[in-house]
């Protein structure tokens, strides 16, 4: 009772009692860039409240801990918010990032804090300016993301899918690098080593360590993952380097050919056009103009040299474009039911296709565990992950929000918990316990030394050598992380919304300050 009573008061804002971490400790990080605080979190300080009227998804403190970012459900719409520490009562910015039935599972800060990258189930990675918000670029995918890691010593950038596809990217172009499906169910969470190696979890019950390495610059295969519709089989691919558009293949039509709002798109003046050419369609030949010299990139593979007719007519209604045969004679397309792929591979004597990225993800250990596997974090050093586990899948059902509603106390279970684990080997070093049910997510600290959980119990718990400290919530929690500095810890929570009066309800996002007994800092 007591330590509820405490809780209260410091989500509140009523409690000021908490010790500090030493000022010359702080000051000693402040003056090491890129340096982090090492040794026992004892505690975690006075909460900051952020926002108390949404279900919040994702919080994320900037590398300098002076900003934090999070993705929360509007009334009509996704936002990115924007606070700075300095002044927590205002958002800096506050941006629309896609509609309500698509939810925003994931956001991460790249390594300057210059950029938010916010991955959606619209198939879509955005990035935003880490000061106004301003959207800085976007990158469409063949499937619902859920999962995003900035590299922390380099250019890339990873995404993850519900189909269990790891993704690379370069940015701030989001140019296209490599990509592999390594899980047989959706990826949980992406976690980035300063080592280079990129750690992937899945309700699969593994994880899967990865490494970016070169590769032959020739030209193998590509895939692009197709939706049937109305009879068709659309996939997107990039139109000349400027436009990624929605294709389907007819080998009945000479040539490939576009819509003309995709022209308009990618710079082409249709009426400058002076080569023309007869396209067969149903109601007749029509004539269309021709752009000769374009190209086509099917994520790793580059056509070039391609003509291309501009004809709306000859276009099925739900496609931008349509590869025909003079497509299909440089490159043999195949289909993969099982993944519903469809696999390019240059033919023999094909000219100017090329592969655009001469790297490859390898993946160079993958570790299974005794539950399904829900989120995944890292230390500064790639040796530790932290790993949040539990018997059941953690997907939300319907079962679930009945058992919730009925106010039903889940038993305990032997894998619904938190874990240390060595990431060389895939060995526990230790198991975490402290939630009833779904553990949802962990963060592990800079030095590994330390684990912050939450779960589907409303609870967030500090798992101290002593007794943990517990913070209850209004709803389940959905993300907890340390700051990449070791200063901050973030959560972001499902809160119930209040329709009435000021929408105030439970805490949703919120930042502590980690309180350490013995900090030192490490370059």
């Amino acid at each position: 009772m007591r330590r509820l009573l405490f809780v209260a008061l410091a989500l509140a804002g009523g409690c000021k009692t908490l010790p500090k971490t030493s000022p010359e400790v702080l000051q000693a990080l402040q003056s090491k860039p890129g340096g982090h605080l090492s040794g026992t979190v004892a505690a975690l300080g006075t909460p900051q409240v952020l926002n108390r009227e949404d279900f919040v998804w994702d919080t994320r403190a900037a590398p300098d801990s002076k900003s934090v970012a999070f993705s929360r459900l509007g009334m009509q719409s996704f936002h990115l918010a924007f606070f700075s520490l300095d002044d927590p009562k205002k958002a800096r910015a506050d941006v629309v990032v896609n509609p309500l039935e698509f939810n925003v599972e994931a956001i991460d800060w790249s390594p300057d804090g210059a950029l938010v990258a916010a991955v959606s189930r619209d198939r879509s990675v955005r990035l935003f300016d880490g000061v106004n918000g301003a959207q800085k670029g976007a990158w469409l995918t063949d499937e619902a993301l859920t999962a995003v890691a900035f590299n922390p010593a380099g250019n890339l950038l990873a995404v993850a899918s519900t189909k269990g596809l790891v993704t690379v990217l370069t940015y701030p172009e989001l140019g296209f690098v490599a990509e592999q499906r390594g899980h047989g169910d959706e990826i949980t969470g992406l976690a980035w080593a300063s080592t280079g190696e990129l750690f992937s979890s899945s309700w699969d019950r593994s994880v899967s360590v990865w490494k970016v390495e070169a590769s032959s610059a020739d030209a193998k295969t590509a895939r692009a993952r197709f939706e049937k519709k109305s009879g068709l089989q659309l996939f997107r691919a990039v139109f000349d380097g400027k436009a990624s558009a929605t294709f389907v293949v007819d080998a009945r039509v000479p040539v490939v050919v576009i819509r003309g709002s995709l022209a308009q798109t990618t710079g082409i003046d249709v009426l400058s056009l002076t080569d023309s050419l007869s396209i067969p369609t149903a109601m007749g030949s029509q004539m269309a103009r021709v752009a000769k010299g374009k190209s086509l990139s099917f994520k790793g593979l580059t056509v070039r040299n391609v003509d291309v007719a501009v004809c709306d007519a000859c276009v099925p209604q739900d496609a931008q474009a349509v590869l025909g045969q003079a497509f299909l004679e440089r490159v043999e397309l195949a289909t993969d039911e099982a993944t519903q792929e469809f696999v390019f591979t240059p033919k023999a004597t094909a000219s100017d296709v090329v592969a655009t990225s001469p790297r490859s993800l390898v993946r160079a250990r993958r570790f299974t565990f005794e539950g399904s596997v829900n989120d995944v974090s890292v230390d500064a050093s790639g040796t530790v992950l932290g790993l949040a586990l539990s018997e059941q899948k953690g997907e939300r059902t319907r079962d679930v929000y009945e058992r919730e509603k009925k106010k039903e106390v889940e038993p305990e279970r032997p894998w619904d918990c938190a874990a240390r684990v060595d990431a060389a080997t895939g060995k526990v070093l230790e198991t975490l316990k402290g939630h009833r049910g779904v553990v949802s997510t962990v963060g592990v600290s800079p030095d590994g030394k330390s684990v912050v959980s939450g779960g589907w119990d409303k609870k967030v718990v500090l798992h101290t050598s002593v007794e943990p400290q517990v913070e209850t919530f209004g709803w389940a929690i959905r993300r907890v992380r340390f700051s990449r500095d070791g200063r901050l810890v973030t959560v972001a929570a499902w809160t119930p919304q209040n329709p009435l009066s000021d929408h105030q309800s439970d805490p949703a996002a919120v930042v502590y300050e980690a309180i350490y007994s013995d900090a030192s800092v490490v370059p």
